[in-house]
C-alpha cells in the first residue's frame, strides 16, 4: 500500500555536506524529532551523504521548478550542534568566504563526520586537591581584583607582561575563580609542544584535572573531550586552535595566550583564525576573553587605542630575575661558519663549561628569501613597488611578488664597486651538524617542524628539556613560544636579516616579536641571561629601534608606517590565489578580476605570483584586494566568488581573508 503524508507534518530542512558548495541543499522531512543541529543522510546524486541541519522551515506545497527530496534518516534525535555554535559557523563561513557545510563539519568531532560508532564510555572528570596554594604579587593582584568585576560581562582585555610575568599564574587565579560557579573554561595556546607545559601549571592550583585537546589525540581521543564539553560540566580545556570549535554549553571565561602567533590563523582549505573566532564566542556567552602577549599583535595594539580592549600591564619578571644583555655581532666581519659566527662559538663554550644551557634560534619559516650585499649592505628593491625583490634559486631570480617585476640574479652584482652578495638564511639541520662538531660531547636537539612530527617526539622533548638531558637546543619559532627552559642563560639568533627585509609587510612586526620572545628564553631564574645576534647590518634603523626602545616604541612607530599606506589593522584585505597548469590563462583570469573593480573604496594591486610560483606544472598568481570597510571587502569579494565559480573546474582558486602572509 503506498504511504501518504500529511502536507501539514512535512517540513523543509536546509542540509549542509562537507563539500566545497557554498549553499545549502533543500530536502523535505516528516521526522518530529528532527531539530537543527542534528545530523541526517540524504540523497546526494547517485550517493547517500551525512549531512547537518542547519534550518528547519513549514513546507510550502506549492508550484516548485524541481522535485525535493525526502531526507533518508535522521541520525541524532537530540542536536548535537547547539544554535549557538551554528551560529558561529554561520560567521565564519561568511566572514572568510568558505563553503558553510566544511565550516560546520569541522565543529565536529571526527567520529561525528564520518558517522562513526561513538565509544559509550563518558570521559570522568578527575577531581583532585590542590597541590599548590597560589599567590600573586602586588601587579597580579591588582588586575586579578579588577578582572572579577567584569566576570559575566563579554570585554576583551589584554594582558601585556613582559616575557617570565606571572602571565600563566594570573590566567591560573581567573580560572579557580570561574570553576567556583560551576563554570567551563577554554585556554588556547598557540602549538602542541605548549599543551603538556601549561597543563602542568595550570593543574598545580585547580582542583580539576584539566583536558587537552589538539590533532596528535586520536579520534576516540576527540570524541571524549568533545562530548564532555557539550554536556554543560564543569571542565577545563587546554588546547591549539581547533579547540576554539568544541561545543561547549557554559563557557565563562576564554584565554588565548601568545595571541600575537601566527599558529592561531589556519592556512590550508579553512582559512580561520582561532583568535578572532575565539573573540566571537566570548561574545555569544557574554563571557570575558583575555588575550595575553609580551608583544601584542598590531592589531590588538590598535584595539587596544581605540578603546575596543581593556590593556593591563605586568611590568616585573615573576621571578624577580633580571632582563637579558644582548649582543650584535657583524656578520660581515665576523663571518658565520654553517651559521656559527667566532663571538657565538665562544660564547657558547664558556656557558657549557659552567654547565649551563643553550638555545640557537633561526628564523622563522615562512620570511622571504633575499640577497644582501654584505659590503655595501644594498637590498635590491623593485623598481616599481619599491619593496624587497624575492630570491628564487632554481630559476635564479629576484621576483617581485606585489607587482611581478623580475630581474636576473646576476644583475645585483652591480651594487657596488667590491658586491659580496649573500642569501638570507640557513637551515636548522645545517646549524645542528656544525653544532655537534663543535662540541661533540654535548647532548643537541633540533626542534622544528621536521623533527617534532607525533606525540612521541613531543613528550620526548618535553621529558629531555625538562630533566637536564639536553646542553643545547637549535630550532625555529616553535622553541620560542612560551618554553620555560631551566637554566638557559646563552641564546643565539642565527640571522635575523630574513625578517629585516622580508617581502612581506608584517615581516618587521614578527622579527620584532621573535627577538623580544626568543631575549625571554632566557635568564629566567636567578642569573642575568645573554642574547647573541647575528646580522650584515647591525645599523640596520629598525632593529637599532627594536634594542633600544623595545618592542612597544617600535609597534608605535611600525603602526603610524601601516596608517601611511593604507595597510592592516587600517584598512581590511583579502588574498585571491588562483592556479592552474596555463600560465598566461591563470594571470588573463586575474586580470578580469581587476577590471570588476567599480567603487573608489577598493583597492587591488597585482596579479602577482605566489611565494610558490610553480608547484606539480601549475603556475599560481594571486591579487591582494583591500577596503577601509569590511562590509565592502566581502560584498566585493562576494562578486568575484560567483565569476571563479562559472569558470573551467581545471583552474583552482582560493580566497584568504586576514591573511598573515602575501
Amino acid at each position: 500500500m503506498k504511504a501518504v503524508y500529511n502536507i501539514s507534518m512535512l517540513k523543509l530542512v536546509k542540509v549542509v555536506l562537507d563539500i566545497p558548495i557554498y549553499e545549502p541543499f533543500d530536502y523535505t522531512c516528516d521526522e518530529i524529532n528532527a531539530k537543527i543541529g542534528s545530523r541526517v543522510s540524504v540523497s546526494f546524486g547517485r550517493s547517500l551523504r551525512l549531512g547537518v541541519i542547519i534550518d528547519i522551515k513549514d513546507f510550502d506545497d506549492g508550484p516548485k521548478t524541481y522535485k525535493l527530496k525526502k531526507i533518508n534518516q535522521l541520525i541524532d534525535e537530540a542536536p548535537i550542534l547547539s544554535k549557538e555554535i551554528l551560529k558561529t559557523c554561520k560567521w565564519a563561513a561568511s566572514y572568510y568566504h568558505h563553503p558553510i557545510g566544511q565550516v560546520v563539519f569541522s565543529a565536529l568531532s571526527p567520529l561525528h563526520r564520518k558517522d562513526k560508532k561513538v565509544p559509550k564510555k563518558i570521559l570522568e572528570i578527575v577531581y583532585k586537591s590542590l597541590e599548590k596554594d597560589l599567590k600573586l604579587n602586588s601587579e597580579q593582584k591588582k588586575i586579578y581584583t579588577d578582572l572579577i568585576k567584569y566576570k559575566e560581562v563579554f570585554r576583551i582585555n589584554v594582558i601585556r607582561g613582559v616575557t617570565g610575568s606571572g602571565k600563566t599564574e594570573l590566567y591560573a587565579k581567573l580560572a579557580q575563580n570561574s570553576l567556583k560557579d560551576n563554570a567551563q573554561i577554554l585556554v588556547m595556546v598557540p602549538e602542541i609542544n605548549l599543551i603538556p607545559q601549561t597543563i602542568e601549571r595550570f593543574r598545580r592550583y585547580l582542583d580539576i584535572e584539566p583536558l587537552q585537546y589538539h590533532s596528535n589525540l586520536t579520534a576516540t581521543q576527540k570524541y571524549k573531550v568533545w562530548e564532555a564539553c557539550s554536556r554543560e560540566r564543569r571542565i577545563i580545556v587546554i588546547g591549539t586552535r581547533s579547540s576554539v570549535f568544541l561545543p561547549f554549553k557554559k563557557l565563562s571565561l576564554i584565554v588565548i595566550d601568545e595571541e600575537h602567533d601566527s599558529s592561531y590563523k589556519q592556512t590550508e582549505m579553512f582559512k580561520y583564525n582561532a583568535r578572532d573566532i575565539g573573540i566571537l564566542r566570548g561574545r555569544n556567552f557574554k563571557c570575558q576573553v583575555i588575550l595575553g602577549s609580551a608583544t601584542p599583535s598590531f592589531e590588538t595594539i590598535h584595539n587596544i587605542n581605540v578603546n575596543k580592549y581593556k590593556e593591563y600591564r605586568l611590568e616585573k619578571r615573576y621571578h624577580k630575575a633580571k632582563l637579558p644583555l644582548i649582543t650584535v655581532i657583524d656578520s660581515s666581519i665576523d663571518r658565520p661558519d654553517e651559521g656559527i659566527s667566532n663571538a657565538l662559538k665562544n660564547s657558547m663554550k664558556i656557558e657549557l663549561d659552567r654547565n649551563r644551557k643553550v638555545i640557537l634560534f633561526l628564523g622563522r619559516r615562512g620570511f622571504s628569501n633575499t640577497v644582501i650585499c654584505s659590503n655595501c649592505k644594498k637590498i635590491v628593491r623593485c623598481p616599481k613597488c619599491d619593496t624587497y625583490l624575492t630570491y628564487h634559486k632554481d630559476v635564479e631570480k629576484l621576483i617581485c611578488h606585489k607587482c611581478d617585476f623580475k630581474k636576473d640574479f646576476g644583475q645585483t652584482k652591480k651594487c657596488c664597486d667590491n658586491p659580496i652578495l649573500s642569501p638570507l638564511g640557513i637551515g636548522t639541520q645545517r646549524v645542528e651538524n656544525k653544532v655537534k662538531k663543535l662540541f661533540p660531547n654535548k647532548n643537541v636537539l633540533r626542534v622544528d617542524s621536521d623533527n617534532i612530527t607525533s606525540k612521541k617526539d613531543l613528550d620526548d622533548f618535553v621529558y629531555k628539556a625538562n630533566n637536564n638531558q639536553i646542553d643545547i637546543f637549535i630550532g625555529t619559532q616553535m622553541i620560542v613560544k612560551g618554553h620555560d627552559f631551566q637554566d638557559i642563560s646563552l641564546v643565539g639568533i642565527i640571522n635575523i636579516d630574513g625578517g629585516l627585509y622580508s617581502t612581506d609587510f608584517r615581516g618587521l612586526e614578527k622579527t620584532a616579536q621573535l627577538i623580544t620572545q626568543v631575549s625571554g628564553r632566557t635568564g629566567r631564574q636567578s642569573e642575568q641571561g645573554n642574547v647573541l645576534i647575528q646580522t650584515h647590518n647591525p645599523s640596520h634603523n629598525i632593529l637599532k629601534l627594536i634594542l633600544k626602545d623595545g618592542y612597544e616604541r617600535f609597534s608605535k612607530i611600525g603602526l603610524e608606517q601601516r596608517q601611511n599606506v593604507n595597510l592592516p589593522p587600517y584598512s581590511n584585505i583579502g588574498l585571491v590565489t588562483l592556479n592552474s597548469s596555463n600560465q598566461n590563462f591563470t594571470k588573463s583570469i586575474l586580470n578580469k578580476i581587476k577590471e570588476m573593480k567599480r567603487n573608489k573604496s577598493i583597492f587591488i594591486y597585482g596579479p602577482s605570483q605566489s611565494k610558490i610560483p610553480k608547484r606539480n606544472n601549475r603556475y599560481s598568481y594571486q591579487v591582494l584586494i583591500g577596503s577601509n570597510s569590511s562590509k565592502l571587502l566581502s560584498e566585493h569579494i562576494s562578486k568575484i566568488k560567483i565569476y571563479l565559480a562559472s569558470l573551467n573546474k581545471k583552474i583552482k582558486w582560493h580566497i584568504d581573508i586576514d591573511p598573515l602572509e602575501l
